[in-house]
């Protein structure tokens, strides 16, 4: 456990000088006695057609590299050491097998997870990695370690349960694709 120190007094600042709204628009709204007092000169009106060239140089320099290249740094550097459950080896409660890497749904949950996280992990939202954890994390928690229904729920401590089986599928007839396929063109 780690021993965190308050950052400061538990009483509400109610001190401070933020400005409340009132009368802030005006400070915003720029000053101009004559309308046309304000328009780009001509030379500086094709810097703003080049902008959508910059845009696009710019966002390939600004490439962010991963914290985590693939699925399995993340659950070994991220999720494993983060998410902690209490995990049941009878039926029901919370299941977990440590040979996670054997239940596709798992690992295509568990990717899922990790492509969401490292783009909540680069925005700009304060509120990203919050949405990360209650929009993706919570969901996809619920099924990976349902130990009724969920995709390792019969597994056991001596390692007997690999997965279930795929669930079957007949195949699908030609007219019936076809109506399928074309749903949404």
């Amino acid at each position: 456990m780690v021993d965190l120190e308050p950052a400061g007094s538990d009483k509400w600042d109610a001190a401070n000088e933020a400005p409340d709204g009132e009368g802030f628009e005006d400070e915003l709204e720029p000053e101009f006695e004559d309308e046309d007092e304000f328009e780009p000169e001509e030379e500086n009106e094709d810097e703003f057609k080049d902008a959508t060239d910059f845009e696009d140089s710019a966002s390939e320099e600004a490439r962010i590299e991963p914290k985590f290249t693939n699925v399995v740094e993340f659950v070994q550097g991220y999720f494993l050491p983060v998410i902690r459950r209490r995990i049941s080896d009878n039926d029901g409660g919370l299941s977990w097998d440590p040979r996670w890497w054997a239940y596709p749904e798992v690992v295509a949950r568990l990717t899922a997870l990790h492509q969401a996280w490292e783009e909540a992990r680069v925005s700009n939202s304060a509120s990203a990695m919050s949405s990360w954890w209650i929009q993706h994390l919570e969901p996809h928690l619920r099924v990976i370690l349902d130990g009724d229904t969920g995709p390792m729920s019969n597994a056991k401590s001596d390692r007997s349960f690999i997965g279930w089986p795929a669930m079957p599928s007949d195949s699908v007839p030609s007219d019936v694709l076809d109506t399928i396929l074309n749903q949404n063109s």
